[in-house]
């Protein structure tokens, strides 16, 4: 059975340009509690949720991140911008 980050690890794989490259040395497990991974491609709902701070009018994502069609629900819903970094 694949877990949510073997499906994320294989997206990520086939949507990067270098995708036959072996991962790089010391790029180790998942850290958990980290806001915005370097090379997060999808975000769910939920974890646009985990980079919101309440309150504010923006949210920061990796410029290449694709956004969930219920995160972009949730984004118009709120009335926040998104800012691709």
């Amino acid at each position: 059975m694949l877990t949510k980050g073997a499906v994320e690890d294989l997206i990520m794989r086939h949507l990067t340009a270098d995708a036959g490259v072996p991962p790089r040395p010391g790029a180790g497990p998942r850290v958990p509690g980290r806001q915005v991974p370097v090379r997060k491609v999808f975000l769910s709902d939920w974890e646009l949720r985990r980079i919101y701070k309440p309150g504010a009018k923006t949210v920061q994502v990796p410029a290449n991140a694709i956004l969930s069609p219920l995160s972009i629900d949730w984004i118009d819903y709120n009335g926040i911008t998104v800012l691709r970094v």
